[in-house]
Parts: structure tokens; sequence; C-alpha cells
């Protein structure tokens, strides 16, 4: 949200690429009583980002996610489908998981995301079951990449491939270390 204020702040003078970040590569069980104690630590950044939307402590009738590798492959899948379905699909799965305290590491809701975000759920699955080895591939590419920069969590954004900024920050943060990390590229190009 800060990031789609901030790129309609800097127009063309930024390129935002999303890329994926595991917060659980591997299948963990964890019971709904520890999940949902968890979830509790969401009110912090629901406190700090106000046009956000959280439902804390999770709750419904909706097991935790077992893991974060089914959402990644799937927001690949959308991809396919365009920027503009890729973003629909994006703020779905968002509210899906954050809101409505859904398991977003179920194909079924994965696809009934899909469906809310007017993409043909058969050509959706049908995508993401031809291409879901290579998703995966390039989706672990991204997180070890993440890693590789420091990213330990999300949010974190790396300016020019080299400066972290980590945390939820307000966008005057972000404006700030645009500046700098500018002054820097400017003054090495001039050398």
């Amino acid at each position: 949200m800060r990031l789609d204020e901030l790129a309609e702040q800097e127009g063309d003078g930024i390129a935002i690429e999303w890329k994926s970040f595991l917060l659980r590569p591997e299948p963990e069980q964890r019971t709904l009583a520890e999940f949902t104690e968890y979830t509790k630590s969401w009110e912090r950044p629901a406190g700090l980002e106000p046009l956000a939307e959280f439902n804390t402590p999770w709750s419904g009738a909706s097991p935790p996610p077992s893991h974060s590798l089914p959402a990644a492959i799937a927001g690949k899948t959308a991809a396919t489908f365009g920027q503009e379905a890729w973003r629909r699909y994006h703020q779905k799965l968002l509210r899906a998981y954050f809101i409505e305290n859904r398991d977003i590491s179920s194909s079924h809701v994965l696809l009934e995301v899909a469906r809310e975000a007017d993409i043909d759920a058969n050509v959706f699955e049908e995508t993401r079951i031809a291409n879901g080895k290579d998703f995966e591939t390039e989706v672990f590419a991204e997180y070890n990449e993440a890693l590789t920069s420091g990213v330990n969590g999300v949010p974190a954004v790396v300016i020019d491939h080299r400066y972290l900024v980590s945390g939820a920050v307000e966008v005057e943060h972000y404006q700030k270390a645009l500046a700098h990390y500018r002054e820097i590229r400017d003054e090495e190009n001039s050398r």
C-alpha cells in the first residue's frame, strides 16, 4: 500500500518489482491454537498501516496455512494473465489471508481467489499444474536472492539491488532512502 503510494508519487522515477519471499518455505504443522496466538502479532503492523486490514487473532473455521510455497506459486500463475490480473490476485490473496483468515496453502482456496480476481479458474489451474515446477524454481531463486541481500522477513525493499530497507516504514522513509541512494549512485557514476 505504501509502495503503491510511493510509485504514484515517483511516477517513472522508480520501478517496483515484486519478488517472492517464503516465510515458511517447508510445510509445518501448527495447531490452530498456536497459529491463533501467532496472529496476535499482526496487531502491530495493523496499527502501522492505516490502509491495511487485518482480522486478528485468526478466527473462523479454516486451519492455518501449512507453508508459503503454494501461495507463491499461485502468484506466479496469476502473473501469466498479465500485470493487472496479478495485482487483483495479489490483493485478493492478502484479503483471503489477513482479513478472511482462509488457508492460502489450500489449492481449493487458491482457485477460489482466482475466481474472485476474475481469472478463469480452469485455465489458472491448468497453468499452475503445467508450470508448477518452473514456478517453484523461480520462487526459490527469488527467495535465495532475498536471503543473500539480507532480507529475513517482510516487508522488505531492496533499492538498486544493493540497499535494504526492512520493516514497515512510512512513505517518507522510502523517499529519503531513494534520495540518499540516488546521490550515491550519481556520485559513483560521475567518477
